[in-house]
């Protein structure tokens, strides 16, 4: 059975690819081609059964393609994060995207690429596990109810890993209204099984309690238990805004790439008052053999941020708390961090979105560890309705250990989600380890793509 699946893989993912283009006999309505592009993010946190803390966010993003209205190209990140107290442990990393076609209104198929790699914080890895999946798929989804199956293989990565069958399960209002099973089934090489399969229960509309187990790459089975807040969803309630950007340094030794995710929490919205928790990460990526080669962090950078806002005359007055921490990736290192707070002032109540023709926001406060925390953003950009809007930013902040400074200009497409190709010059120092190889600024230049979303 194994050596006929093996021969048969490949066949079946070229028949699926070719099913992603437009087939005969359906005119394209004026629903079809309204399909407007769109970004979600989920963060999951709790704890496991291995005694550890673990952080789990997912951006992905899609886009209509002219295929009749029924198709899309997708692409999505998420990380799998877990700490023991010393913010020591494995993090898994999914980069992921393809193309789907809607077959049918309960039937798509879908082919893409995903690329899977595991580091460990904070302590030295002899071996990185990188794995390129390559799948198609189809899929069956009616109102409650989704059912998956597709084959594929690997493509380069470490060795060992040949086949790969997949099966997906999604059962919504199970018993309860707000219970949902979810469950993904790894064949590898047709000799081994992963998965990933649990419960969650619907608290709030955006807010699931969560149960799962999972067995995946090289890694004991696990039991997770948590919290999840989700951007989509009928009257998602916490989630305000997320972004998700990448930038290239064509002429830095060091690295070449940088990553940076986060989003905004909102807990209570009242006029002239609001409470606000946002996650950033800044993920430096290594030089490498390639470009297209190995994407293998260096550190992850990650700004916690709690305020409590007021507006008055049209400013926007915040007290704030912020944690900032440095773990490397891969390096005996331990993590360093800081903690600081202060008032916070800006003339919108998002800086990162074009309201304002010119937009600002200033901070300054007492850092516990390193003396002072200050921070500033000026931006400068057309608004309204234009199809594109030009602008350019200067981001600043330090402490008495480090510095971050950041100028670049850009151009915003589309509404729903922003599109922002950018070029511009950043500089960033880091806490743990000592400072950077030592590089002229002017080599810092940096182009690439940022994309944001508002859930209004």
């Amino acid at each position: 059975m194994g050596a006929f699946l093996r021969e048969k893989r490949s066949l079946l993912v070229v028949f699926l690819a070719v099913s992603l283009f437009p087939s005969p006999g359906r005119p394209a309505t004026a629903e079809d081609v309204r399909i407007p592009p769109s970004g979600r993010v989920a963060v999951e946190f709790g704890i496991d059964s291995l005694e550890r803390k673990f952080y789990r966010p997912a951006w992905s993003f899609s886009f209509p393609l002219a295929f009749e209205g029924r198709s899309r190209a997708f692409a999505d990140l998420s990380y799998l994060q877990r700490l023991n107290g010393r913010l020591e442990g494995a993090v898994d990393f999914w980069l992921g995207a393809g193309v789907e076609h809607r077959v049918s209104k309960t039937i798509s198929a879908e082919a893409g690429l995903t690329h899977f790699c595991r580091h460990l914080t904070s302590d030295r890895n002899a071996r990185v596990l990188n794995l390129n999946e390559l799948v198609g798929r189809l899929r069956l989804q009616g109102e409650n109810a989704l059912v998956g199956f597709g084959l594929g293989t690997y493509i380069g990565g470490s060795p060992g890993y040949d086949a790969l069958a997949v099966m997906n399960l999604r059962l919504s209002r199970l018993f309860l209204e707000e219970l949902r099973l979810e469950a993904e089934f790894k064949w590898v090489n047709f000799e081994d099984w992963l998965y990933e399969a649990g419960f969650s229960l619907a608290l709030a509309p955006g807010t699931e309690l969560f149960l799962k187990s999972a067995s995946t790459y090289e890694y004991p089975r696990t039991a997770y238990l948590g919290i999840r807040f989700l951007s989509e969803g009928r009257n998602a309630r916490h989630v305000e805004s997320l972004d998700l950007s990448a930038g290239a340094y064509p002429f830095y030794d060091t690295h070449k790439l940088l990553v940076l995710g986060g989003y905004r929490l909102a807990f209570f919205r009242e006029p002239g008052r609001r409470f606000l928790l946002e996650a950033d990460f800044r993920s430096p990526i290594l030089d490498g053999r390639s470009f297209l080669g190995e994407f293998w962090p260096d550190r992850m950078l990650y700004t916690l941020s709690a305020e409590y806002e007021r507006t008055a005359a049209g400013v926007f007055a915040a007290w704030y708390g912020r944690y900032f921490v440095d773990i490397p990736v891969d390096k005996d290192v331990p993590f360093r961090a800081s903690l600081a707070t202060g008032l916070a002032f800006r003339n919108q109540p998002d800086f990162d979105r074009l309201e304002k023709t010119v937009r600002w926001e200033i901070r300054a406060g007492a850092d516990f560890k390193f003396d002072y925390d200050l921070g500033a953003k000026f931006g400068v950009n057309a608004v309204g309705p234009k199809s594109v809007r030009p602008g350019a930013e200067l981001r600043l902040q330090a402490n008495a250990e480090r510095r971050e400074a950041e100028g670049l200009a850009f151009l915003e497409f589309g509404t729903s989600l922003a599109v922002r190709p950018f070029i511009g010059l950043r500089k960033i120092s880091y806490l743990a380890g000592g400072p950077p190889p030592p590089d002229p600024f002017r080599r810092k230049i940096s182009a690439g793509l940022a994309l944001h979303a508002w859930f209004d």
